[in-house]
């Protein structure tokens, strides 16, 4: 491609594309997995996290407490995750992690750091951290602090999606 003709192609355009294309790939990721993006970010914030409640799992992802249910179910069938009543309250179901849901968490790991190697190839670090900086500026730009500290609109989105079609 020309560089005259790269330099027409709008911002907007060049991330929506590099955001499908990591989407797409991510999605294969998952498949080979057998995961859901949803089921995925709950066993991701139950390996940052450690064990809790059921409660504060829908919260994180952004969903209520009910619609989690079936998600956390089918975590439960395949081991990856190990549901149990709390002492004084048996109203709450606290979650953690299995040994095979640590197990996935590692696989999905080196999935990510594949895709990120390969989205990096020829980028030299400092250009990836310029890139970095730029991407982080940008967000800050567009989203408040909430917003970002919740975490992302499309990845609650995603999660309310990979909820709805297990119901």
């Amino acid at each position: 491609m020309e560089e005259r003709s790269v330099r027409e192609i709008p911002v907007p355009l060049l991330l929506n594309q590099i955001l499908h294309a990591q989407t797409y790939r991510i999605m294969q990721c998952m498949k080979d997995v057998d995961l859901k993006p949803g089921q995925a970010g709950c066993l991701f914030i139950l390996s940052k996290e450690g064990k809790l409640p059921q409660k504060d799992i829908a919260k994180k992802l952004g969903v209520k407490p009910p619609s989690i249910t079936a998600l956390l179910k089918k975590l439960e069938a395949r081991g990856l995750i190990i549901r149990s009543q709390d002492d004084q309250d048996q109203r709450v179901s606290w979650i953690t992690l299995s040994e095979e849901g640590k197990h996935y968490i590692n696989k999905i790991k080196d999935m990510m750091k594949e895709m990120d190697e390969a989205m990096f190839q020829d980028v030299l670090p400092e250009e990836k951290l310029l890139f970095r900086r730029i991407l982080l500026q940008i967000r800050e730009n567009l989203m408040t602090k909430e917003e970002i500290e919740s975490c992302s609109i499309d990845f609650k989105k995603k999660c309310m999606a990979d909820l709805d079609d297990e119901k």
